[in-house]
């Protein structure tokens, strides 16, 4: 049960708050996790369907459902 419940935290008798996911934390885990693996995804879709557009006459990619 201890996994589940940690103890409070005191020093010198004041309660320390536990650690919590703030709107900040959200705000920069979208912005420097989130963004730049969409970003690299969207580009690596880009330069492959265009590679497989041109060389290899095929469609490949996201940008196939828009053609």
């Amino acid at each position: 049960m201890t996994l589940f419940f940690r103890k409070v935290s005191t020093v010198a008798g004041i309660h320390i708050p536990r650690r919590c996911f703030t709107k900040w934390a959200a705000l920069y885990f979208v912005m420097f996790v989130c963004l730049p693996v969409l970003v690299m995804a969207f580009i690596l879709d880009v330069i492959f369907y265009e590679i497989f557009r041109h060389f290899f006459d095929a469609c490949y990619g996201l940008m196939c459902l828009f053609n």
